[in-house]
């Protein structure tokens, strides 16, 4: 492209050239004898200027402490400020954007939701004051906002949020990306209306969180602040576009920096903790980790290191002591396997990305092991069998419960198999559930019933498993759909 440089006397043409790594302009169409030459680095920055109908009209560069300005048509500027969008800072943010509100807040940062003059369309901009910046005498702040800005620049995956533009004012850094409309995992997960989540969007979830994990990892970028808070969904209750935010904290796992405290109480890895001698070096390991008390949450709904205060989080946090027994009946065998493997304390054994997508929890088929437990506390009325365990005699468990014949068999031949009454394609479809408590009951199916109830109350029963029935086998045709 072509721009002129106004001088009082008589204005100058240049041409102008665009490469990867910076920006040439030169009076010769060959381009040789460049007058200017850009390089695409962190103190560089780029003016604009705009005209009367608010399009652009000239850019300026940084030339000997001056801003140097050549003027060219709307349409070249607007591909030359495309080309180098998320490479160079930009100046006079306020040409471009309406600033509507702050939608987030940290003691470093904020966040506004802007919108774009031309597109209307939203975007969210990540405000750094430079005063904070410089606060300490060391670069240590200024160096992480660089690596933040250069590892949104390499990244490009799905799953996480994506660079636009990053602009300097007089008093702060700006760094645009996509605008999530949906709410932080944490939200949704609080929000949902049911005590757990469905197994599929659970599976769903960790799968894309360990993709995108495994992207970083093939790029050597390491998070390091990885939880529910910074993983948005991009649209409104849906589970399947989250992504990952905030690369704050993020580095480069050939930099071989040393352990050193970093990261979210709760989710740190335990040998960040528990480092003593810092002889020890950051590795992928410690986002699996925290992306495993990510799966902890998402399969129970409980959070795993609960206290009142952050230094008994922390302690906790740094004993890692888990009772998975807790939950050896209660989830799926699959989904507790990886759910070890991922909260492993010992980071040598501690499973990679690669080896949680290898898992079986992604390929085996999803048990709906909360289904009779529902069914039987609403046709009984009792609820809580669930929480008797290492009975002696199954006949003791309770008057509430006897209207269903129990018997003791091994846990894990625990199967109920019913027929689904609805219509559909396949008209004599089964459905199969897995329990896992070692103390409850094989229902072979709604025959087994004591002589003593009435016929009423089997029909309840059996309505009570086909409904539930039903409602298991549509949702499981929706995904297929989907898939």
């Amino acid at each position: 492209m072509s721009c002129v440089r106004k001088h009082i006397l008589k204005s100058k043409t240049y041409y102008l050239e665009v490469h990867d790594d910076q920006m040439i302009l030169s009076e010769h169409k060959n381009m040789q004898n460049a007058k200017y030459v850009v390089q695409y680095i962190w103190e560089t920055r780029v003016m604009w200027k705009s005209n009367e109908n608010e399009e652009l009209c000239s850019f300026g560069i940084y030339y000997n402490n001056r801003i140097k300005w050549f003027d060219s048509d709307h349409n070249s500027l607007n591909l030359l400020k495309v080309h180098l969008s998320g490479r160079v800072f930009f100046g006079n943010i306020s040409i471009f954007y309406d600033s509507n509100q702050i939608i987030g807040q940290g003691a470093s940062s904020k966040v506004c939701l802007v919108k774009c003059k031309k597109s209307i369309s939203l975007y969210a901009a990540k405000c750094i004051s430079k005063r904070y910046l410089l606060q300490k005498k060391s670069n240590d702040r200024i160096n992480r906002l660089q690596q933040e800005i250069q590892i949104l620049q390499r990244i490009e995956h799905p799953s996480f949020v994506k660079l636009y533009e990053i602009y300097q004012g007089e008093n702060s850094y700006y760094i645009v990306t996509d605008y999530l409309e949906g709410n932080t995992l944490y939200n949704y997960i609080k929000s949902y209306p049911d005590d757990q989540l469905p197994q599929y969007q659970i599976r769903e979830a960790i799968k894309i969180i360990i993709t995108a994990l495994n992207h970083l990892d093939s790029m050597n970028i390491i998070h390091r602040d990885i939880k529910l808070e910074n993983i948005l969904l991009q649209k409104p209750n849906d589970i399947t576009s989250l992504k990952i935010i905030d690369f704050g904290l993020a580095i480069y796992k050939q930099q071989l920096q040393k352990l050193s405290v970093c990261g979210t109480p709760g989710y740190i890895a335990p040998e960040i903790l528990k480092n003593t001698n810092n002889e020890e070096y950051f590795s992928e390991k410690c986002d699996i980790f925290s992306a495993g008390v990510i799966f902890y949450k998402l399969l129970t709904k409980k959070t795993l290191f609960r206290a009142e205060n952050t230094t008994e989080i922390m302690e906790q946090n740094k004993q890692c002591q888990i009772n998975f027994k807790e939950f050896e009946f209660k989830l799926q065998k699959e989904a507790l396997s990886l759910l070890k493997g991922m909260l492993d304390a010992n980071p040598q054994s501690r499973y990679s990305a690669q080896q949680c997508l290898d898992h079986p929890y992604f390929s085996c088929k999803l048990e709906n092991i909360n289904i009779l437990q529902e069914i039987l506390d609403k046709a009984t009325g009792f609820s809580g069998i669930t929480q008797i365990i290492d009975q002696k005699d199954t006949h003791s468990i309770g008057q509430e419960c006897q209207a269903a014949q129990i018997k003791r068999c091994n846990p894990t031949s625990y199967k109920i198999r019913m027929e689904q009454r609805k219509r559909t394609r396949s008209p004599r479809k089964y459905a199969d559930f897995q329990l896992y408590n070692p103390s409850f009951c094989q229902m072979n199916s709604y025959e087994s019933l004591s002589s003593k109830v009435s016929s009423r109350n089997i029909s309840q029963i059996e309505n009570l498993i086909n409904d539930k029935l039903d409602s298991v086998i549509e949702e499981e045709e929706k995904q297929q759909i989907n898939i």
